[in-house]
């Protein structure tokens, strides 16, 4: 996959997404009282998760294929004097490293892949034994819309699709839902208006709409609920 305008204006959104957010705190609770990890966050985008990761203790490597998207991490992990991330331009299949991880990363990955699963045996395979997986996809192949076509997805996943992409790979600890209640929105504008997500205005506007979706993203985190916008995937190298 290569640049995207409508990706970039997602990325340097990135830091105003609730949502994004909300499963990047779901990722750095799972990994709570460990520090000193060493964590790849495959498709980095512009960093944000792997500035949290590093932040929390860890040492991570953030790789992307797109070279302008590794510019936004290198430049933000500059001016924030962040030391424990470096980043790296690559594609999954082709990055290559000279040590095992005890966690990946990949938010958002897997849906741009033509071959998921050669991308998902790569991730595993940079695993050490017992090291952890975490990932994320889009949900609902019925939602696949205007946002989908725009960031250039592939697929959306449902959760028998996503272990059955999994189950041969690692072992699958837990698979559940995310988004539950962004059902309507991302249908409303991606599938009927094919308009753009309105992240920014509703993370940033305050007042009642931005609190609300705290308090349901808040919600989901403890709740897992029966289907969603999103799925996360936690799992282990056997």
């Amino acid at each position: 996959m290569g640049f995207s305008d409508y990706q970039y204006q997602d990325l340097l959104d990135r830091q105003a997404d609730l949502y994004a957010r909300a499963k990047y705190e779901m990722i750095l609770a799972r990994l709570e009282g460990r520090s000193g990890l060493d964590v790849l966050n495959a498709g980095c985008g512009s960093g944000d998760l792997s500035f949290m990761l590093a932040r929390a203790g860890h040492r991570v490597v953030g790789v992307d294929p797109v070279p302008e998207y590794i510019a936004i991490a290198q430049r933000s992990a500059a001016q924030a004097a962040l030391l424990g991330c470096t980043f790296v331009t690559s594609t999954i299949e082709e990055f290559r490293s000279d040590r095992a991880f005890d966690c990946i990363a990949a938010t958002d990955v897997l849906e741009h892949i033509h071959d998921d699963r050669g991308a998902f045996a790569k991730l595993v395979g940079l695993l050490r034994p017992q090291g952890e997986i975490v990932i994320t996809v889009p949900a609902g192949p019925w939602l696949f819309g205007y946002h989908d076509e725009q960031l250039g997805h592939v697929r959306r996943y449902s959760k028998r699709s996503l272990r059955r992409l999994a189950d041969e790979l690692c072992s699958v600890e837990s698979i559940r839902y995310f988004g539950f209640f962004l059902i309507p929105v991302c249908y409303l504008y991606s599938r009927v208006l094919r308009r753009p997500y309105p992240v920014r205005e509703s993370s940033t506007g305050g007042g009642l709409t931005s609190e609300i979706l705290r308090l349901l993203l808040r919600v989901e985190k403890s709740v897992s609920m029966p289907v969603g916008t999103s799925l996360l995937l936690w799992g282990a190298r056997a």
